[in-house]
């Protein structure tokens, strides 16, 4: 079986030591893992022919023989996947990489008993109540399914598609991630038309007030979602955010309430959709577009930090365009408003736009956003990250150490090679906007923006998205503006949970 050394351990002088004989590694990776509390904790997993080594750093936390494993349930929507282990109790991961090691793991297991290591799959995005814990195991319970239930029952090594690593057509997933209330507004004061996006915690549809016949966009989020992956202080701190913002490229906050599942967030309906969208129909854009898109996404990105916030999480993705073919900053759950020392350590943001200082956990402040902004540069004018991979642990060591390329056959203007090498140097002392945001509005790169026309936008925008009929959302994904438009329905299994763990969410009612 063909190694996947991933984390590069093979060079490492102290792991051939943590092998047995006769034991060769198979893959290697990073992965959260979730501990009995349910909280993250980042971790290294090798997967040798006979064994699963957690180690934290390069000490051994704990050895499984792969001929222990009952089966391995993954989520098929979120990066979850729990190995079930009958006679111990279960382990609990997340990674982008989970499919290729449930693969590995199959193998192996097969290799070692000749039988089939079964794999189940669940609709969840957290498995945590699939999970047998040590406390589980004392009471006698044992969560593994009936190996009937097993996708591979028939005794098949299942075989999850890869994506092509030649280009980024799926959308950015955020890793880790979302208001006082402006204005009175209930659920019940809304009419739902259309599903816009999806997300871990809940959806974005379009909606429209019933006593005014007014659009917006409205973000549910549910409250079990955000209880399991303990992001309630982050929809805390988006609520916070945008209350507190006014700014013409960051998308403003209508309305914001809570029912007894849900919170939601009602914005502006920016009828000209994602970025993300328009990106992908065009392929890549002309320089003098990128540029007009790249400064006002600068401007908004320079208001934030203007009030010690830091945003984490800019990609084509999280960039709305107006009606008039504006642009805006929005989704503020990754924001974070930031302490007297500047910085923070949490590892936050999506794989293709995080910053090295970011995945070395070295500490990072709002420098860390305009690594993010020179990506989004590169990826506006080339047509892909700079330093993308689908492998997301190669692209990791990649954005910290690989070389940046641009392309022979579509040639990059001297002033924007410069503006993106500047933004994308690894030392955020030195990386350009380390000083504030004009010594970018000052860079050749930008020398045609008229800023002060741009931000009364008076400027001609060099695209108006087409909008035959608002209510059609044409500007969105076919993917999610096809679906039912309606609320989902929380499990009833779920609501206890929500129940016990109301107090949380007083500062949303």
């Amino acid at each position: 079986m063909e190694s996947r050394d991933y984390m590069n351990l093979s060079t490492d002088k102290a792991f051939p030591k943590l092998l047995n004989p006769g034991e060769s590694l198979l893959m290697s990776l990073k992965v959260i893992k979730f501990n009995k509390r349910n909280k993250a904790q980042e971790r290294t997993i090798a997967l040798t022919s006979t064994s699963l080594l957690n180690l934290k750093g390069k000490k051994l936390q704990r050895r499984m023989d792969i001929t222990s494993l009952g089966g391995i349930t993954r989520s098929k929507h979120g990066d979850e996947f729990v190995l079930h282990s009958p006679s111990e109790y279960d382990y609990r991961f997340g990674s982008p990489l989970k499919d290729q090691a449930i693969q590995t793991l199959c193998q192996a297991f097969k290799n070692l008993t000749g039988r089939t290591l079964y794999v189940w799959e669940s609709n969840e995005i957290s498995l945590k109540d699939l999970t047998t814990t040590k406390s589980d195991k004392k009471k006698g319970l044992n969560k593994m399914p009936a190996p009937e239930t097993a996708i591979n029952f028939r005794g098949e090594v299942p075989n999850f598609n890869e994506e092509s690593k030649d280009s980024r057509g799926k959308r950015s997933r955020t890793i880790f991630a979302a208001t006082e209330n402006p204005s009175a507004a209930l659920l019940d004061d809304f009419t739902i038309l259309k599903v816009l996006g999806r997300g871990s915690f809940g959806k974005v549809m379009l909606v429209r007030r019933k006593d005014n016949g007014q659009l917006y966009a409205m973000k549910s989020l549910r409250k079990d979602a955000l209880l399991e992956s303990d992001q309630v202080e982050h929809t805390k701190t988006e609520k916070l955010i945008l209350q507190h913002i006014n700014h013409p490229f960051l998308v403003k906050l209508e309305y914001a309430f809570a029912t007894s599942t849900k919170i939601y967030f009602v914005m502006e309906f920016m009828k000209g959709g994602e970025l993300f969208y328009h990106l992908r129909e065009a392929k890549r854009f002309p320089e003098d577009r990128a540029r007009f898109y790249a400064a006002q996404v600068g401007l908004g990105l320079g208001h934030l930090h203007e009030q010690n916030i830091v945003y984490r999480d800019l990609k084509p993705e999280n960039v709305l365009m107006d009606e008039f073919g504006n642009v805006y900053l929005s989704d503020f759950g990754m924001a974070k408003m930031l302490g007297e020392n500047g910085s923070t350590q949490t590892f936050v943001g999506t794989p293709e736009y995080v910053a090295p200082e970011i995945i070395s956990c070295a500490g990072h402040n709002i420098t860390a956003d305009w690594w993010s902004f020179g990506v989004l540069i590169y990826e506006m004018i080339v047509g892909i990250p700079p330093f993308y991979d689908q492998n997301v642990n190669l692209m990791y060591e990649l954005i910290q150490r690989g070389k940046l390329k641009f392309p022979v056959k579509s040639p990059v203007s001297d002033n924007a090679k410069d503006i993106i090498t500047k933004l994308l140097d690894r030392d955020p002392t030195r990386r350009l906007g380390a000083q504030g945001f004009n010594e970018i509005k000052n860079h050749p790169f930008f020398a045609p923006i008229d800023w002060v026309a741009l931000e009364a936008k008076r400027l001609p925008t060099p695209f108006t998205p087409r909008i035959t009929d608002p209510l059609q959302a044409e500007n969105f994904d076919r993917e999610f503006t096809d679906e039912a438009p309606t609320d989902s329905v929380i499990p009833e299994n779920k609501l206890n949970m929500i129940l016990q763990n109301q107090e949380q969410f007083q500062a949303f009612h």
